[in-house]
C-alpha cells in the first residue's frame, strides 16, 4: 500500500512538468521494481523489472494508451514475447516465445480483433494455422 500511495503522488507531481522526467519504485528488498520516463502525466515508457534485476517488460503510453511495441521477457532474461498496440488496441503480429527464445505462437490483430494464429514446433516451421475471418 505504500508503494502505491509513493507511486500515485510521484505521478500527479510529475504532470505539471513540461519536461522529461524519471520515476522509479522498488521492491521491499531494494532491487528496482519499475521506471517511468514521463514527458507528460499521458505520455510516458514504462519499463518493469523482476526482483531478480531482469527487465520484465516495456513499452510506452501515449495519450494514456499502450502504443507501440511492448516486449516482455521471462525470468532469465529470454524474450517471452512481442505486443503491438495503436492507441489502446490490439494490432499487428503479436510473437509468444518459449523459455529457449524459440517463436511458439504468432498471432496476427487488426483493429483489436484476431485475423489468424499459427502456432510453431521447436524447429520454428508452422504446425498448425487458424483463421478467423
Amino acid at each position: 500500500m505504500k508503494s502505491f500511495l509513493f507511486l500515485f503522488f510521484a505521478f500527479c507531481s510529475f504532470s505539471s512538468f513540461a519536461q522529461s522526467k524519471e520515476l522509479k519504485t522498488y521492491y521491499d528488498n531494494g532491487a528496482l521494481k519499475s521506471t517511468y520516463v514521463y514527458s507528460d502525466a499521458s505520455n510516458y515508457e514504462v519499463k518493469n523489472y523482476f526482483d531478480n534485476g531482469n527487465v520484465m517488460e516495456s513499452g510506452k503510453f501515449v495519450n494514456g494508451k499502450m502504443d507501440g511495441i511492448w516486449i516482455s521477457y521471462n525470468t532469465n532474461g529470454t524474450r517471452a514475447g512481442e505486443a503491438v498496440y495503436h492507441n489502446g488496441e490490439k494490432t499487428g503480429d503479436w510473437k509468444i516465445y518459449n523459455e529457449t527464445g524459440s517463436l511458439r505462437y504468432k498471432i496476427t490483430y487488426a483493429n483489436n480483433r484476431i485475423l489468424n494464429a499459427t502456432n510453431f514446433d521447436d524447429s520454428g516451421n508452422s504446425i498448425a494455422v487458424t483463421k478467423t475471418h
